[in-house]
């Protein structure tokens, strides 16, 4: 009995030793497409880890009726403030087209060093930001998390007015060559499984491919 408490009382204290273990923020992090006043936007972060430090690429589509499509791009550095994650751009850039498919031109870089968007861990189990890359939309929610390795190109499939019927935006994406995607995101197993054609039905739909093509 005195041996056996003993080896309890071992095996307790080594767990209670281990330390915990956070779980990792990498993944690909999408916001629905969210009405605005004059349009929609639609909000995608890629968050990777090196040398155990936390990055991120994030994108915003924005279309307006009076302007066309916007892509606004930040890159930087997360920090953990271990009740929320602070997004820290270090590079900030805009592009635009007026009509879908052509491809984006440089509108302007700008300086955003200064701005810190705040991620927040909901008691429902989703991520929000505190706002959207230039403000438009405050609490933006991001209900959609895939498992992603950084780097690979990863899009969204949506209907929207004035864009062609393929609707394919995302992220390492330089042209599709008229290939199909080799995966689609499975939300309910929260995979990815080989791709069997365009799904239908409400909510965004993700694909993945090998690599990119040039048009």
């Amino acid at each position: 009995m005195h041996k056996f408490l003993k080896l309890s009382f071992l095996i307790l204290i080594f767990f209670l030793t281990i330390p915990n273990q956070a779980k990792s923020l990498d993944g690909l992090y999408f916001s629905e497409q969210l009405p605005t006043e004059n349009g929609y936007l639609l909000l995608g972060i890629e968050i990777f880890t090196e040398k155990g430090k936390s990055f991120y690429n994030a994108q915003e589509l924005r279309f307006q009726n009076s302007r066309g499509f916007e892509e606004v791009l930040f890159v930087g550095k997360i920090t953990d403030l271990r009740n929320h994650f602070l997004l820290v751009p270090e590079a900030c850039q805009i592009r635009a087209t007026e009509t879908w498919g052509k491809k984006m031109a440089l509108l302007r870089r700008f300086d955003c060093d200064h701005i810190e968007i705040r991620l927040d861990l909901l008691p429902s189990g989703k991520f929000v930001l505190s706002e959207s890359l230039l403000g438009t939309k405050k609490e933006v929610v991001l209900p959609y998390v895939l498992d992603h390795s950084v780097g690979n190109p990863v899009a969204v499939r949506f209907e929207a007015n004035g864009m062609t019927t393929e609707g394919i935006w995302g992220f390492h994406l330089n042209g599709l060559g008229g290939k199909n995607p080799g995966w689609t995101w499975n939300p309910s197993k929260r995979h990815w499984e080989p791709f069997q054609g365009y799904r239908i039905g409400e909510g965004l739909q993700f694909y993945r491919w090998k690599r990119t093509f040039s048009n």
